[in-house]
């Protein structure tokens, strides 16, 4: 009885090896293919990483523009064509915040126009429209904490970790 136990042992021997050798490969590839996968979105993100990094960018400088400079019209065209990329580059809901922040840039910008023409009637009218344009200029340079968090798509991953 023993020598059919050694020898059923002998003669699957080799189907078992052959069968723990599929499995590992089998096991590698999957390993390996979800490791292309992971290798491929961060190459993307990369990639991305310029285009999405310059309509950052046009836009901090806008928000920093409007806060100190008294003539945006640069920064304004220039923002305007990188939002015009921006169904391409982000999600859905990005689209419609750097329209946002671009109408209130420009509401601002022709405010300061209006606000300083000689004309608009009295001192203390003019005064109290001033301060309000101030206001409203603080308030939009101090979003510029919300733009970074908007922009967190932008932090990329060290792959080597």
């Amino acid at each position: 009885m023993q020598i059919h136990w050694i020898d059923w042992l002998r003669a699957s021997g080799v189907p078992l090896l052959a069968l723990a050798v599929a499995f590992a490969s089998w096991w590698s590839n999957r390993s390996s293919s979800r490791w292309q996968v992971k290798i491929a979105r961060e190459k993307l993100k990369h990639d991305l990483y310029d285009r999405r990094f310059a309509v950052y960018m046009a836009f901090h400088e806008l928000m920093v523009a409007v806060s100190e400079k008294k003539d945006v019209e640069p920064e304004l065209r220039k923002a305007n064509a990188v939002r015009a990329h921006s169904p391409f580059l982000f999600d859905a809901e990005m689209t419609p915040y750097l329209q946002g922040l671009y109408n209130e840039a420009f509401r601002i910008n022709a405010t300061n126009n209006f606000v300083g023409d000689p004309g608009m009637g009295d001192a203390v009218v003019r005064m109290n429209k001033w301060t309000q344009h101030n206001a409203d200029k603080l308030a939009f340079a101090n979003r510029i904490p919300e733009l970074v968090q908007k922009f967190e798509c932008l932090k990329l991953t060290d792959l080597s970790k």
